[in-house]
């Protein structure tokens, strides 16, 4: 019974099309359809009810608001726990807003789409002929179309500083700042999937432009209006606020509301019911009952693939990336903002969705949620993905190049936020045996083994599971250097590949480097200025370069100063630098600049000190290595953007 339960509901709408030889028999029909879609209504609704009963707990979500759609019907709309700790008002589903973060793509996708079939734009299209006020950067031959910044794929650095607005009528009027706050570009268009928010606030500005009105007033026009999604809203007014659970971060403190530069990615609340009308309204279409927003040709193209590496790696659609559960190929998004977190997924081929946000930081069940709703009621009778036939075990079939470290992809690259990632996780790929090894170098994830995926395949390999099954890809792209990303099943997980210098361990090497030419600089000026005064018992009349120990040792404590009062910046203040970084923690970027002058200077003496007969040819090779250990340190600054005023 609960392997058919949800399309049993369409089963009892078609049973009202039929006509029978008599009246009777036509109820009969009719009620035992009832009958089956409301057991079938309660089995789901008993599923759900459990699953979130331990999952709530198990991870002290305050509240939760949740939704499920199937064929034309919602099936199941439920609120859980508390919108409020204060006041204990409980999570209605009809009422309660929650912000829904990332998922507010999908309505930004929407509307460009609208613009896309009135025929406006072309999603090939180069977005600099629809952009007025300034133009992005040509960084590379390739134009950035609409498709690209649809799909994620228009080589957008990462960005977190500064994106938050200090007021509600700055974020409303983003699009003026866009200039200032857009992230540099990394790869070609169309090269590398990279989740990118700022790429969709330009298209918010582009929606703005057509609709003659503010970001938030556009949308509600043209797709809440139509679709009777009331109360959802990228601007709450006082009374959308006052229906607005509170948002609490881990520690269990209540979160303050924020606002984004990155509007038109980032800031929707909705209702769980408002979001069914949404589901439905994609998976019907673009139409919820009399009212349509897309053209089916265009609501559809929305959800087929639009960009994949490899056919091999799961891609993704506009807006929504693609992800295999259980074998039955899923749509998914999902949010996370300071307070909430949120997660939504469709099955085109089932026309079925669900929906929940929740008024907690940092939540990570929405796939355990999504594959425990397939493998209960979509599983039975789907096909399994079918693995490529297994390639050669050696040793040689698997190139040099694609072992190393790799880093996951958002992250920015240009400016100093990138320090941010100098210890971060790590996946190391090594190779024994002809089988591939991927390991992280912080978190405490098993390693998994991946064997090459057959002749022709090339750069694709698929996972060793215990029982022998394979059923995830992973993809190395390469360009004419060799290779420079991995991609491990889905789009949403493509790594960088890392030069040398930047492997975790390699990192943790040259820190102690430093420290060691630190330490010993330390040690070196009062043990020369000792030696010089003959105060040592073992000093048999050599001379010691205190000048050369005292540059040094002011090297050293300038950096050291440097990277304190960085790191005490970042530990009291931190949280702010999200909407504006301190000038005063921008005056620290004149130490290294400063330093630079400084070993240029320690350098010059240095070689000016090699033939002074006086000095013991021991201290000045010491010297000599302390300066280019302090000299790789500057390159080792300049490389996490820390050299110079980057922001």
């Amino acid at each position: 019974m609960s392997r058919v339960i949800l399309v049993s509901f369409l089963f009892s709408v078609a049973a009202l099309t039929f006509s029978g030889t008599g009246q009777a028999s036509a109820a009969t029909g009719r009620a035992a359809s009832q009958r089956q879609a409301e057991e079938s209504r309660r089995e789901f609704a008993s599923f759900i009810d459990g699953f979130f009963a331990g999952t709530l707990r198990e991870w002290n979500v305050p509240g939760l608001t949740f939704a499920a759609v199937s064929g034309n019907e919602v099936i199941y709309l439920k609120g859980y726990g508390i919108a409020d700790a204060e006041s204990e008002r409980p999570v209605s589903p009809d009422a309660t807003l929650f912000r829904v973060g990332g998922i507010s793509t999908a309505i930004t996708a929407t509307a460009l789409m609208q613009l896309a079939e009135s025929g406006r734009i072309g999603l090939d299209e180069d977005v600099n002929v629809f952009l007025r006020r300034w133009k992005l950067p040509r960084t590379f031959d390739e134009p950035v179309t609409f498709r690209h910044i649809l799909t994620h794929t228009a080589g957008f650095d990462g960005k977190k500083l500064e994106m938050n607005a200090p007021t509600s009528a700055d974020e409303r009027n983003y699009g003026a700042r866009l200039q200032k706050i857009m992230p540099a570009r990394y790869a070609p268009p169309g090269r590398y999937y990279s989740y990118s928010r700022m790429g969709y606030a330009l298209l918010g500005a582009i929606i703005e432009r057509y609709s003659r009105q503010n970001f938030p007033a556009a949308i509600a026009r043209h797709v809440f209006q139509p679709l009777g999604m009331n109360d959802s809203t990228f601007s709450p007014s006082d009374g959308q606020m006052s229906r607005l659970a509170t948002g609490y971060g881990k520690d269990g403190r209540a979160e303050g509301y924020s606002f984004f530069y990155d509007m038109p990615a980032s800031s929707m609340s909705a209702t769980a019911s408002d979001m069914a009308r949404f589901m439905l309204a994609q998976l019907g279409g673009g139409a919820l009952g009399r009212n349509r927003i897309l053209s089916p040709m265009y609501a559809d193209s929305m959800m087929r693939r639009h960009f994949t590496p490899n056919p091999l790696i799961e891609g993704t659609g506009l807006a929504y990336y693609e992800k295999s559960v259980s074998g039955l190929r899923t749509l998914q998004l999902s949010g996370s903002i300071p307070g909430y977190s949120s997660f939504l997924m469709l099955i085109p081929e089932k026309s079925f969705g669900l929906f929940f946000a929740a008024n907690a930081s940092g939540l990570e069940f929405g796939e355990d949620l999504a594959k425990a709703v397939v493998d209960r009621f979509f599983a039975a009778g789907q096909p399994v993905l079918q693995a490529a036939q297994p390639g050669p075990s050696r040793p040689e079939a698997i190139p040099d190049d694609v072992t190393g470290y790799y880093r996951h992809n958002v992250i920015p690259r240009h400016t100093a936020e990138k320090a941010m990632y100098i210890m971060s996780d790590q996946l190391r790929v090594s190779s024994s045996g002809g089988f591939l090894t991927i390991s992280h170098t912080l978190d405490d994830i098993p390693a998994t083994i991946w064997a090459p995926a057959g002749a022709g395949s090339g750069d694709v390999f698929e996972r060793a599971g215990e029982d022998g099954a394979r059923s995830e890809y992973v993809f190395f792209e390469r360009d004419d250097t060799g290779v420079t990303a991995m991609v491990i099943g889905d789009v949403s997980r493509t790594y960088d590949k890392l030069p040398l210098y930047e492997g975790h361990y390699r990192q943790i090497a040259l820190m102690l480097i430093f420290a060691s030419a630190a330490f010993i600089s330390f040690l070196g000026l009062p043990l020369g200025m000792a030696v010089n005064k003959s105060n040592l018992p073992w000093e048999k009349g050599l001379r010691s370069a205190t000048e050369l120990w005292s540059i040094s040792l002011l090297f050293c404590g300038m950096q050291i100063s440097f990277i304190a009062c960085l790191l005490a910046a970042i530990h009291y203040v931190g949280a702010e630098f999200a909407v504006f970084v301190p000038y005063q923690v921008k005056a620290l970027f004149t130490i290294p600049l400063a330093g630079c002058l400084l070993l240029a200077w320690f350098w010059f003496r240095i070689v000016g000190n090699l033939l002074n007969p006086d000095h013991h040819w021991a201290e000045k090779l010491l010297l000599i290595m302390i300066a280019a250990a302090q000299t790789a340190y500057v390159f080792f600054l300049a490389g996490w953007r820390l050299l110079g005023f980057m922001f």
